[in-house]
């Protein structure tokens, strides 16, 4: 079933119009996704998450989800959304960034095969996966039963992921990356913006940093107490 919604949830961003997505979305019945009545997991959703993430453009649809579910809505869900969110935009910034590797050519041949391009998307590739294994982490258990501490990490994991991400693919691609009709500057425009919202990086740092020092474990126990 969750595959399901997956497919249908994608093939709606696809076709929502541009201008006002809105009213389709209120149709299509995704908005109460997160609501007891849904009984949606978060591990159900993240495969949304991260299909928002990867569509440039696409509205603020899981943070509308987010507020049908809870007012106020829970700082740890709406800091889990985004990573997850920020996950799928990696993701999407990742084939991009590979795409045109392969393709463009610089003294007779692609750029993705002189090895220190080869280096720098390794180096991307590592950061997305990264971001994505923190965000998943996080996406447990009913949605307004999210862990603080999970969507701590998953943010901090997440917001330092996005900033060298977003660097390497810029520095692949040149000056294309900014281009209006190019839709890199997109994602990552979005990546930023993401790592602001509902916490940065220090926010987050501070509230598990707090977590930690008031707990008498070892370090490998509290990071297992995740």
């Amino acid at each position: 079933m969750s595959d399901l919604i997956a497919e249908q949830y994608a093939r709606l961003l696809d076709s929502l119009p541009a201008d006002d997505p809105w009213p389709a979305l209120e149709e299509s019945g995704f908005l109460d996704l997160l609501t007891a009545d849904a009984g949606l997991t978060l591990e159900e959703v993240f495969p949304l998450a991260l299909a928002t993430g990867a569509k440039a453009g696409a509205p603020d649809v899981l943070q509308a989800m987010a507020a049908r579910a809870a007012d106020p809505v829970p700082r740890a869900l709406a800091a889990t959304l985004a990573a997850g969110e920020m996950a799928g935009a990696m993701q999407a910034v990742q084939a991009l960034t590979a795409d045109y590797a392969l393709t463009r050519k610089q003294f007779g041949r692609e750029i993705g095969r002189f090895q220190a391009v080869q280096h720098q998307i390794a180096v991307l590739a590592e950061e997305a996966m990264a971001a994505r294994m923190a965000a998943q982490a996080a996406f447990v258990g009913g949605p307004l039963e999210v862990s603080e501490r999970r969507a701590a990490a998953a943010k901090i994991r997440c917001n330092q992921a996005a900033g060298r991400v977003a660097a390497i693919a810029h520095a692949v691609h040149g000056a294309i990356g900014v281009s209006d009709e190019y839709v890199l500057h997109r994602l990552t425009r979005r990546l930023r913006a993401l790592s602001l919202a509902h916490g940065g990086e220090s926010w987050w740092a501070r509230r598990l940093g707090d977590w930690a020092m008031q707990d008498p474990r070892d370090f490998t126990s509290l990071a297992r107490a995740l």
